[in-house]
């Protein structure tokens, strides 16, 4: 089985997966759109030899995108797809039939009893960031890892030291390649990427309104200290974490107490929604608790003085600025195409309809969890593909893995905290040209604080890979430089 015709892996790409042939058990970081495929295909190409191929992929979108990809790649593999809609029946013997199964982790660990794991020569793991704590790729390691060479891809393993142990320790990883933009073999191949924070002053209306919620949520952190606990901060890290500490107490009044603590965590995110959203989305917010059964949501949907500041939001209602700006930022380039992001469905729904309002063309994009089924969403991408719409506005599912198409401008409603989502929305933008990510943030609020936090996990995650890369683990030597080609593994 050979590469298909045409098809001229960059040197950098050939070197990682000469690397890992040689070393083993490798982690692959690499940006986005710098074809971390085609170096698992390369390492695939060599490894088919000794035995079956495994590659794992989070969702069945992304699984069906690589099988794809590597019957494209490698034309006439013997390549199938099982996910969860196949039988249980049907998928043992699709396990013995197959040279290349493309699965998700949750139907491997639900069929580890019926797979002959020695079959298999190489495990892949896209998205490797994920293969932490409880979820099915730690499980799916730990039986393979033993007889079986592991490679791990993603575009960002996480910014702390610790968590990026654990990726390296449940995959038994020994090596570790890792690129950026400014590395010089990656540089000839990278798009100019003009990246921009933009700030936006507070209105008036929007604070006024604020000090109205937290003059609510000082209110019922009192009536939790009246029950006898404490939170040694006005966050919402700080609330949660005292009603975990509740939880464990042997106290009886910790139920009237969590009881008020739980409002009080629903009226940060309500603030939450205000300060970083709209006011369409705070209304959209606290509607909704209506219908949560909580019995801090509940407290809320009888508290008159919530209803007073609903009905000041209403009467005082203007476009967030951050909308405004966005508007702007459209205007100025309608031939190009866009993918505005946000974290929260209601202020989805809010950006389709407002942009919809001023003529611009554009969708919502959505995980299954909001009701948007597979087909939807693979209807939803061709259809942003043929340029039958310019703006895809995307909740997180447009972040990870999917083959969206390659957009002009990027842009981030709201900056996020996490450093692995921050990398992998920015990657979107530039595979074929220079690319524009731009940056909304809300001056002198938690906007500031998230940007802050992902820009430093960012800096402290390239600093942790480079002094893993050369250290030596278990008395295995780290990578080093090779002298060999992809031939000596044939």
């Amino acid at each position: 089985m050979a590469l298909r015709e045409g098809i001229e892996p960059r040197k950098y790409q050939t070197e990682i997966a000469e690397s890992a042939l040689r070393h083993g058990n490798t982690l692959v970081v690499l940006p986005t759109g710098m074809g971390k495929t085609l170096i698992a295909v390369l390492v695939m190409e060599k490894k088919m030899h000794e035995g079956a191929i495994l590659f794992l992929a989070p969702t069945k979108p992304l699984v069906n995108q690589h099988l794809k990809t590597i019957q494209e790649m490698l034309p006439g593999a013997d390549a199938i797809a099982i996910t969860g809609e196949i039988s249980k029946t049907e998928r043992k013997n699709l396990w013995k039939q197959h040279s290349i199964i493309i699965a998700t982790p949750q139907t491997v660990e639900s069929d580890l009893k019926i797979i002959d794991r020695s079959r298999f020569s190489l495990v892949i793991f896209d998205e490797v960031h994920r293969a932490i704590g409880k979820y099915a790729y730690a499980e799916v390691a730990q039986q393979f890892k033993l007889c079986s060479m592991i490679l791990g891809l993603t575009a960002s393993p996480g910014g702390k030291r610790a968590k990026i142990e654990e990726i390296r320790n449940t995959l038994g990883i020994v090596n570790i390649e890792s690129r950026d933009h400014e590395d010089e073999d990656v540089k000839p191949y990278v798009k100019e990427m003009d990246v921009e924070w933009i700030s936006v002053d507070e209105r008036q209306e929007y604070i006024e309104i604020k000090k109205k919620l937290g003059e609510l949520v000082d209110w019922y952190l009192n009536m939790v200290r009246h029950y006898g606990f404490s939170v040694y901060a006005k966050s919402r890290k700080a609330m949660i974490m005292a009603q975990q500490s509740m939880m464990r107490s042997r106290i009886k009044s910790k139920y009237h107490a969590m009881k008020y603590l739980s409002a009080a965590i629903n009226l940060d995110f309500a603030h939450e929604m205000l300060e970083a959203q709209s006011m369409d989305a705070f209304l959209t917010y606290v509607d909704n608790l209506k219908t949560r059964e909580t019995k801090g949501a509940q407290l809320l949907a009888k508290d008159g003085r919530l209803h007073e500041i609903v009905e000041f939001v209403k009467l005082h209602k203007v476009i967030h600025p951050k909308m405004q700006k966005l508007i702007d930022l459209i205007e100025a380039d309608k031939t190009a195409k866009y993918i505005v992001f946000s974290q929260y469905t209601a202020q989805i729904e809010y950006l389709e309809k407002t942009l919809s309002l001023f003529g611009f063309r554009c969708s919502r994009f959505m995980g299954q969890r909001k009701g948007f089924t597979r087909k939807q969403q693979l209807e939803i991408i061709e259809q942003f593909r043929n340029n039958e719409f310019d703006i895809l506005i995307a909740s997180s599912i447009g972040e990870e893995g999917l083959d969206i198409p390659s957009v002009d401008y990027v842009i981030f409603y709201e900056p996020i905290p996490s450093e692995i989502r921050s990398i992998q929305r920015r990657g979107r933008a530039g595979r074929a040209k220079k690319g524009f990510v731009r940056i909304l943030i809300t001056k002198n609020t938690r906007d500031e604080a998230s940007y802050n936090a992902s820009q430093k996990k960012e800096k402290s995650m390239k600093r942790i890979i480079d002094k893993m890369k050369n250290e030596k683990e278990g008395g295995t030597a780290g990578p080093r430089k090779l002298t060999g080609t992809l031939k000596d593994f044939m």
